[in-house]
């Protein structure tokens, strides 16, 4: 499909932004849950490591869909002189690909032997990626997706959620969804839910707050990180 082709309306993208709220905030606190737990103690550091297991596969899932589905086809339909931002989000998923790479050796090696060397380089790590993220998603919210609005289907935009929701456990599904709707429009947390399977819409919703509240409890010491 071409630019020329494709119908003269403008896509809904705030649930982009939804996803984008829930990872500033985690990735923001991410640093300092490591830096809090105690030299040695490898009980609180598995439980802190599968919490960040859960974060970066969240976004690791985010950007390889973005990377399958929009990229490719935004590059097919903007202007020449458009595809250099296109071009600066590849650049930023790659930076942020290998910092996930570098989190992922040392949280292995920190969450069996909770050592403050690990730790400490590990939460050096989660500082530069929190820097390196915001940086791409403000670039991403206030260049790409205006430009993704006006050449992408909503069939497409809806591909690209169902991609990412394929890519979590089910085990996940609530507290993903709590993630969102703890600090999310709750007329975007609707229309999100409103896209996910019968089965989905029937149960996680019910499940979610309390999901969500009963693992910031765990890992922050607060339901209202």
């Amino acid at each position: 499909m071409t630019a020329a082709e494709l119908p003269p309306t403008i896509i809904d993208t705030r649930d982009m932004n939804l996803v984008h709220v829930f990872l500033r905030r985690e990735f923001r606190l991410a640093a300092g849950v490591v830096r809090a737990v105690d030299d040695g103690d490898t009980d609180r550091a598995r439980t802190v490591a599968d919490h960040l297991e859960f974060l970066t596969t969240v976004l690791h899932n985010h950007h390889t869909s973005e990377d399958a589905v929009l990229w490719p086809r935004l590059l097919e339909r903007v202007p020449e002189e458009l595809a250099p931002i296109v071009h600066l989000m590849e650049a930023q998923h790659a930076r942020v690909d290998t910092l996930l790479q570098e989190i992922q050796r040392v949280q292995a090696q920190w969450s069996t032997t909770a050592r403050t060397v690990d730790r400490d380089e590990l939460a050096r790590l989660f500082d530069e990626l929190y820097v390196a993220l915001v940086e791409h998603l403000e670039a991403e919210e206030e260049r790409l997706l205006p430009i993704a609005a006006r050449n992408i289907t909503e069939a497409e935009w809806n591909q690209l959620g169902e991609e990412g929701l394929k890519k979590l456990r089910k085990k996940d599904l609530p507290l993903a969804l709590g993630m969102l709707q703890y600090e999310g429009d709750p007329e975007v947390v609707d229309e999100v839910v409103g896209k996910t399977p019968l089965l989905i819409r029937k149960i996680v919703p019910a499940l979610s707050r309390r999901a969500f509240r009963r693992h910031a409890l765990a890992i922050h010491g607060t339901a209202t990180p």
